[in-house]
């Protein structure tokens, strides 16, 4: 009796073990609380390389689809802004835009060759003229929009040089940096961190 009392609790025992192990290998499992019914999910990108550098507005490259227009209509966006240049843009993308409901504007920017007061000027005066709406900014990228968007920040809206920098590198900025530091009156990367 003594043997069978000792073998059922022994058996017990690891019952219980193997019951806590269980549940611990589980635990990570149990912890994630599925979402609740209906609630709202993280939005998918609307734009390529999406940014949002100030409440409003929202950076990129272009949607690719009617689709993609009609999904930044959808999302409460009203203009978008694009800066691809001549060569890249098909009148089928104005016709998409404007079929979707929003306002589509040009500014061609090819490079750094055209990042000069002009067309800080014809950002200005979109973003001035749709100033109560949602605008969506883009280029191939979002590398074009971050670099007009810092050189329109310096040279209209008064920003320190740095700060017009890092607005920039929210909306998208990266291979044009290295002009738009010198537009900015900023010495290069290099020589910016000795």
């Amino acid at each position: 009796m003594f043997l069978a009392v000792c073998s059922r609790s022994l058996l017990l025992r690891r019952t219980a073990a193997a019951l806590v192990l269980g549940l611990f290998a589980l635990s990570p499992l149990l912890a994630q609380e599925p979402a609740p019914a209906g609630a709202p999910q993280a939005p998918a990108p609307l734009l390529v390389n999406e940014h949002h550098p100030l409440p409003g507005l929202a950076t990129g490259g272009a949607p690719t689809s009617p689709e993609g227009f009609q999904a930044l209509a959808a999302a409460g966006y009203r203009t978008f802004v694009d800066l691809r240049s001549d060569a890249e843009v098909t009148p089928e993308i104005q016709a998409a835009a404007e079929a979707a409901g929003l306002v589509y504007r040009r500014i061609p920017l090819t490079g750094d060759k055209d990042l000069d007061l002009g067309t800080a000027r014809e950002l200005a005066a979109v973003l001035d003229e749709r100033a109560k709406e949602p605008v969506a900014i883009a280029c191939a990228s979002g590398n074009r929009v971050g670099a007009l968007l810092a050189v329109k920040a310096f040279w209209l809206d008064g920003l320190p040089p740095e700060q017009a920098l890092a607005l920039g590198r929210q909306a998208g900025l990266t291979r044009l940096e290295p002009s738009v530091r010198s537009l900015l009156g900023l010495p290069p990367a290099s020589e910016s961190h000795r």
